[in-house]
């Protein structure tokens, strides 16, 4: 018994444990003494300073209009949301229509978060169906069982709600078009790299939305670059566009945006309840990268190879979509480029002595890199060259 205890507790060392976190109103919380909304529960070793910066600000919760004295919890939306911190964790987590508080009187909501580390994340940055059917969220919670959680050694998951089994029926379901996701990812390179929002309106109940969001959000982190799905933070359902902080990808219900004011603006529209974009400054190329995302969107695998790949360092700028496609172009350009490199490194070599010979090397050293890296990536691509959509 001993012996089996020492090999869990190195266990355990090993793989970073998944923290905890409860929010809800009640009689009392660990930061407050006094009724209201606050934590009322959380993993031993999680920092108060991330809790209260951090974290509270993601607890939140607006029923829709239409479910008005509503009772039934069950028929109100969930709100899955994700974000990834500044220093590299991420948190996934839950927000919910609870019902009445301990007064039977006032109505409240309940967020469960997991607490990532950044050791743990990169699984679910390389898988996202991980997060998006994350399931396993507490719904309420009794304050007699005190005020501390178990880590966990992973999040539950679930495909129950995974209703698309192809990209198809997700643009039949929600009323998208091709070109309205090739947007999308664009959006999702400018929402990385620039901090824009983008909003999308379904046209749906209250109850499928999070549904449908999840269907959406299966084929764009599929389509999207590990260093861009650590730069995006998504919720599901939101009653009124509004700014959280390290969220930038928000679903909301049909109507939700009454008007474009200029913090709207800002970000990019896609209402596909009422056939209405704001897409003002979107890039219009045609990318070779998205071209290949396409062709290859019903196989998970190829894709993940593809970015695992790219993302071992054949790009400076992982949050530009034209690098991308460089690395895409045909292979004759390509040697072009570098015999038009070699020969400027010549020319510079010939006019410049001082430190010219390490110049040269470096640069050369790092265009056999490049080649090495792409080399494996081109096997990638024919991997499955006849897949297309």
């Amino acid at each position: 018994m001993a012996a089996l205890q020492d090999e869990l507790f190195r266990w355990r060392k090993r793989i970073k444990m998944i923290q905890q976190h409860y929010y809800t109103r009640d009689r009392k919380g660990i930061f407050s003494k006094t009724p209201g909304y606050d934590t009322v529960a959380k993993s031993k070793n999680l920092e108060d300073d991330f809790i209260i910066n951090t974290l509270h600000d993601l607890c939140f919760y607006e029923a829709p209009s239409s479910l008005a004295a509503e009772e039934d919890v069950l028929k109100y939306p969930t709100s899955l949301f994700c974000i990834n911190t500044e220093d590299n964790r991420m948190v996934v987590g839950q927000s919910v229509f609870a019902g009445k508080d301990y007064t039977g009187q006032r109505n409240r909501y309940f967020t469960h978060n997991y607490i990532i580390s950044e050791e743990e994340r990169n699984e679910y940055i390389e898988n996202p169906e991980k997060v998006i059917f994350s399931t396993g969220f507490m719904l309420n919670y009794n304050l007699d069982k005190g005020t501390f959680l178990p880590e966990v050694s992973k999040i539950e998951n679930s495909n129950s709600e995974d209703c698309f089994s192809s990209i198809e029926e997700m643009f039949l379901a929600t009323d998208m078009s091709k070109k309205t996701f090739l947007n999308l990812i664009k959006a999702s390179f400018d929402g990385a790299k620039y901090g824009k929002n983008i909003y999308i309106v379904l046209d749906s109940d209250n109850k499928s939305i999070t549904t449908l969001a999840k269907g959406i959000l299966k084929y764009l982190y599929r389509a999207i670059p590990f260093e861009v799905r650590k730069k995006t933070g998504f919720i599901t359902y939101m009653k009124e566009p509004k700014n959280k902080n390290l969220i930038n990808i928000i679903f909301l219900c049909k109507g939700s945006i009454k008007r474009l004011t200029t913090e709207i603006k800002a970000g990019y529209v896609f209402d596909l309840a009422e056939g209405n974009f704001y897409l003002d400054g979107i890039d219009e190329e045609n990318h070779l990268f998205i071209e290949y995302v396409m062709k290859n969107i019903e196989n998970k695998e190829i894709l993940k190879d593809f970015f695992y790949e790219v993302d071992k360092g054949i790009i400076s700028d992982k949050l530009n979509i034209y690098e991308y496609d460089n690395i895409l172009k045909p292979i004759d350009e390509k040697k072009n480029y570098k015999d038009t490199l070699s020969t400027e490194d010549k020319i510079s070599l010939s006019e410049t002595k001082d430190n010219s010979n390490t110049k040269y090397e470096k640069k050369e050293n790092n265009t056999r890199s490049i080649y090495a890296i792409w080399r494996k990536i081109k096997s990638i691509i024919n991997k499955n060259s006849n897949d297309s959509i």
